[in-house]
């Protein structure tokens, strides 16, 4: 995080972003917090580490208010950056923790962190991940699971439920893509978005499969959430990642062009030869990548293959040595 940005701006009304560290690429995540009354709520948590809980404090103090203070807090997805200290404001205040269905379950499985390990690393190997950035991925799947702390869930979101907090009603809108499960949280008084990671001004988010729900098709599930947020009244979009911004129709025609295009380059991939994820991704994505990069590749690749899939365009077929290959 740039450590001249202030750490706490205000959007609206008695309503302010919070800025937090995070020792990642992209160096920090915004929280949102309505006070009410001398109460909080919050939308999303950022990590439970210890510089993002001090100074996720002191931007609080500035409002006259603690973590002892917030009533509700209400979760976009289940990723730690975004619920990782959802544990720790539990313990503090006895917070609702508010969150879909699908986010729920997938905490749940916090507990199940070597079965989930184990699921991650056969996918990957079947898509043709070098072992050496398998081994990197798994490490960092255990240090995602130091930082979020396994939480109840007290109240299960359902798509459009209508919240009422004070003055203000919020409207919880399935969007889901990035995450299985994810919401957003629209103020529609405020004509204010809250747009966790599905809508987000520069970058467009990584997409990957649910390995526990095999039914999900991540970019057929984006690309209809986008298009169900597009034409909502929205003056102000609140991301996680990067400021505040106006122009939502705008962002997400962005997106969606970005995606047409994405494919296009996918399918050209496949038909120039027959091969695995990771060679289709090595192709489509620029050199010299991470390893982190390399599987955020392969999983925004697999995305594309899988609808080409769906639409009948390509096909797969397994090796005798278990690595899935494409072919149009």
């Amino acid at each position: 995080m740039n450590k001249k940005t202030a750490p706490i701006r205000e959007i609206a009304s008695d309503l302010y972003m919070i800025t937090l560290p995070m020792p990642f690429r992209l160096g920090h995540v915004n929280v949102y917090v309505l006070a009410n009354g001398g109460k909080a709520v919050l939308f999303d948590t950022g990590l439970n580490i210890n510089e993002s809980r001090g100074e996720f404090g002191a931007a609080l103090d500035t409002l006259n208010l603690s973590p002892v203070d917030i009533e509700h807090v209400f979760l976009t997805h289940f990723h730690a950056d975004h619920c990782g200290a959802a544990s720790h404001i539990r313990q503090a205040s006895g917070a609702t923790i508010h969150m879909s269905e699908q986010g729920a379950r997938q905490i749940q499985k916090l507990d199940e962190m070597n079965a989930m390990i184990e699921r991650t690393g056969s996918y990957l190997k079947a898509h043709g991940l070098p072992e050496k950035t398998i081994g990197f991925i798994e490490k960092f799947f255990i240090l995602f699971r130091q930082v979020t702390s396994p939480f109840e869930v007290n109240a299960v979101i359902q798509p459009h439920d209508i919240i009422t907090v004070g003055t203000r009603t919020i409207e919880a809108i399935p969007t889901p893509g990035h995450a299985n499960g994810h919401i957003c949280f629209y103020l529609k008084d405020d004509g204010i978005l809250i747009s966790g990671d599905h809508v987000l001004p520069d970058i467009t988010p990584n997409l990957g499969p649910d390995l526990f729900d095999s039914s999900f098709f991540p970019l057929e599930a984006f690309l209809a959430s986008l298009a169900g947020v597009r034409e909502l009244p929205v003056s102000m979009v609140c991301p996680a990642h990067g400021a505040p911004f106006p122009g939502l129709k705008g962002r997400v025609d962005e997106i969606i062009e970005h995606h047409r295009v994405r494919k296009q380059v996918v399918l050209d991939a496949v038909r120039k030869k027959e091969r695995s994820t990771y060679l289709i991704a090595c192709e489509v994505f620029e050199n010299n990548l991470t390893e982190f990069d390399k599987f955020l590749a392969l999983n925004e690749t697999y995305v594309h293959l899988l609808e080409l899939e769906k639409e009948k365009i390509i096909s797969r077929k397994t090796l005798d040595n278990g690595i899935i290959h494409w072919s149009a």
